[in-house]
């Protein structure tokens, strides 16, 4: 890079071994800089940013590596203070700036007399990575045949400079214009949500690539980073509570970042496929219908019913969406139909497969349809042919994402769509007012509470002898309170469906036994009836106060329908947690079930959200939550209390 004179930086060479690399001669001990890049032996690399830090170095990375991430100690414990200098890494391949010139992957641009990383390529989209080795690979893939890009920076064990930090800072970043993370996780939990939600609100997209989601691969990030996710799905809901789009592969991770990039406005939900080619549209019309996307019928669109009648489009081309022009559609053909569907207002976007294949296509069209864009569009150029790769390429050139199947090109445009329809919730520096006093662990203890939260409490009593329960309350309800019996009906501690008197005196008697071996005693509930949630607390390694809200009862683990989000969350993202749910039909009047009060839901769930993120509750789970109608009942609850 300096000797192509992008790096204007002086370059010295800190080797005592040997008197010069590639021309550059080498020093001794390190001279005055403002930048060390230290690959020295794991021995070494503690004298040498002792040194750094002593001449005053702005920075250091390093790249050598054999601490924490092979169970040896953090390198920030041998030197817990850097004296006002930062450091990435260690165990780090470092950072390539394009526009800088700084680049400290050490990897060759040829080996074996061939290509083995392309040079540079400028480009917009900002890489941060928590893995060295796959950060270049980015690279690689990037500035070979994607965007390029603005810079990329790969954090190794990330023990002082972090991802939140390179978020924060491309976001602030005006050469930046969309930011592609891959993390294995991520011990900043709240402090990385408000620096994607700083990039969001600056106008760029966040895509998120999570590593380590399985149990699989948390043993493989344990020994590569010293990193283990606490738990995917909260990583997951809480990026995307700030606005990043999460995905699961690598190759939706790239295609959505070059998608992101290229297109700078919202794609909307109604899209054209338009083709030389009918199978490839049925393929692309199918996978835009399971993502959401709607294709309007345009069978009577007089602009694409007049190119057929005029010859400009083969008279058996078929128009109702996908539109087919078939194979016997020329540049001008593909062009003409392209053009229309840019005027046709009940068009938002354009998925266009124009296979290279059919003979009167050249290698022309791409400008052509550059040209004529006025909405976005992304396209599909199937085959790895030396002439579909041109193809692809003069697209991409042209600022049209193209990919090598229509499934793709459709994935990469819901990605856009949703990063222009969740720009995140999340707010800035949110914290709970916490204050929830609680008198003890069990629902007898937490009825106050609940009621300060919005929730309706049944009407209940301690239980001594049948007589203790009035004659008007029934059904009823029969538990046993006991702090060791955390699952009641497993250990037979209730019974639902009392109907009178004689049925209580027989729960009573069953019940009794059961009370006394457990030192706890028996009360009972009226028995209300309805929709079965379930909301709870817990405090997460990471994020900290995480509410979770699903499907309640005893079948919560075997039915998983949940979500989640980080605490405390506002009645609008309360709500959207409850739409997010298998069994949402059900609060919405389902075959004629109550229709829920959804206002009243989420403002208690809400609440509950912001008030048990108190000092003293490690945990408080509200199972069941009944739902009827107006009436949102906490008919059973439990707390886990900080000692």
């Amino acid at each position: 890079m300096k000797s192509e004179g992008v790096l204007k930086a002086d370059i010295h060479c800190v080797n005592p071994n040997y008197p010069e690399v590639l021309g550059t001669p080498c020093e001794p001990d390190l001279p005055q800089a403002e930048l060390a890049v230290l690959i020295v032996p794991t021995s070494l690399t503690v004298d040498y940013l002792r040194m750094a830090i002593a001449k005053g170095y702005e920075g250091a990375i390093v790249i050598s590596g054999g601490f924490g991430e092979v169970g040896g100690r953090r390198l920030k414990d041998l030197i817990p203070d850097l004296g006002g200098m930062r450091m990435l890494g260690p165990n780090t391949l470092g950072v390539v700036d394009t526009y800088s010139g700084v680049f400290t992957f050490f990897a060759p641009f040829r080996k074996g007399g061939r290509e083995n990383l392309p040079r540079p390529k400028r480009g917009s989209l900002a890489v941060i990575s928590q893995s060295g080795q796959l950060g270049v690979a980015l690279y690689d893939e990037l500035c070979s045949s994607g965007p390029g890009v603005r810079a990329i920076v790969t954090l190794g064990n990330a023990e002082d400079v972090n991802i939140a930090e390179s978020v924060e800072y491309f976001a602030q970043d005006p050469l930046t214009s969309a930011i592609l993370i891959y993390a294995e996780g991520s011990s900043e939990g709240r402090s990385l949500m408000d620096a994607v939600r700083r990039a969001r609100e600056n106008g760029k997209p966040v895509i998120f690539l999570l590593g380590g989601v399985t149990q699989v691969g948390k043993r493989a990030t344990s020994s590569h980073t010293a990193s283990v996710l606490s738990s995917s799905f909260v990583v997951t809901q809480a990026l995307r509570q700030a606005g990043a789009y999460v995905v699961s592969s690598l190759e939706d991770a790239l295609d959505a970042a070059k998608a992101a990039v290229m297109i700078k406005s919202d794609p909307g939900s109604r899209i054209a496929v338009l083709t030389n080619s009918g199978g490839q549209g049925v393929l692309a019309a199918d996978a835009l219908s399971s993502m959401g996307f709607t294709l309007p019928d345009l069978s009577s669109s007089q602009r694409l019913i007049a190119l057929k009648s005029s010859g400009a489009i083969p008279p058996i081309s078929s128009i109702a969406n996908p539109i087919d022009v078939t194979g016997g559609a020329g540049d001008d053909g593909l062009l003409a139909a392209y053009s229309a569907l840019m005027e046709d207002s009940s068009v938002d976007s354009v998925l266009l497969i124009p296979t290279h294949h059919a003979l009167p296509i050249t290698l022309g069209l791409p400008a052509k349809i550059a040209a004529a864009r006025a909405k976005p569009t992304v396209v599909s150029e199937l085959g790895s042919s030396e002439l579909a790769e041109l193809m692809r390429a003069a697209y991409d050139s042209l600022g049209l994402p193209s990919y090598p199947s229509s499934e793709r090109a459709a994935r990469a445009l819901h990605a856009v769509r949703w990063l222009a329809a969740n720009p995140g919730t999340w707010t800035l520096g949110r914290s709970a007012r916490g204050g929830l006093e609680v008198r003890g662990e069990l629902w007898p203890d937490l009825v106050d509470a609940l009621a300060s939260m919005g929730f309706d409490v049944p009407e209940w009593s301690w239980v001594n002898s049948p007589g203790d329960w009035p004659g008007d309350r029934y059904p009823a309800v029969l538990k046993v309170h006991a702090p060791s019996l955390v699952h009641k009906t497993e250990a037979g501690a209730v019974i639902v469906g009392i109907r009178d008197a004689r049925e209580m005196d027989e729960a009573v008697r069953r019940l009794a036994p059961i009370a006394r071996s457990a030192s706890g005693r028996l009360y009972a509930q009226r028995m209300v009836r309805g929709v079965e949630l379930r909301v709870g607390l817990v405090r997460d390694h990471d994020f900290g106060c995480v509410i979770d809200v699903g499907l309640g009862g005893v079948v919560t683990e075997l039915i998983e329908d949940h979500s989640a989000r980080v605490a405390p969350v506002t009645e609008g993202e309360a709500l959207e947690m409850l739409s997010e749910l298998r069994l949402r039909p059900l609060l919405e009047g389902y075959r004629g079930m109550p229709r829920a009060d959804m206002h009243r839901l989420s403002s208690a769930i809400a609440a509950f959200s912001d008030a048990a993120c108190s000092p003293g509750i490690s945990e408080l789970e509200v199972n069941p939550l009944i739902v009827d109608g107006p009436r949102i009942y906490a008919v059973d609850a439990r707390a886990s209390l900080f000692k």
